[in-house]
């Protein structure tokens, strides 16, 4: 993810954040089987910090605090882990 991350940093603020949901909910359902919900909460939190990152990179002056990134994150609403598949039904 921090690959991908680093390189989409250019495009605007709300396709990145389209394309990150729809990245994510992919994750989420190819990893979301039961005893894994740690590792993709995990996922998801590394994934914020290299979004906070990337996106006060773009210019000279720092775009967010941190205050800011939680207000941004309310209104592009990213998906929280699931577990799609349990492995003992």
């Amino acid at each position: 993810m921090k690959l991908w991350l680093y390189a989409n940093r250019d495009i605007k603020t709300k396709d990145l954040m389209d394309k990150l949901k729809i990245k994510l909910l992919g994750h989420y359902r190819y990893y979301g089987i039961s005893h894994n919900s740690d590792m993709i909460g995990t996922f998801r939190h590394r994934t914020l910090e290299y979004l906070f990152k990337i996106l006060n990179r773009r210019s000279n002056k720092r775009s967010y605090n941190w205050i800011g990134f939680n207000e941004m994150l309310r209104y592009y609403k990213l998906p929280y882990p699931k577990i799609y598949f349990s492995l003992f039904d």
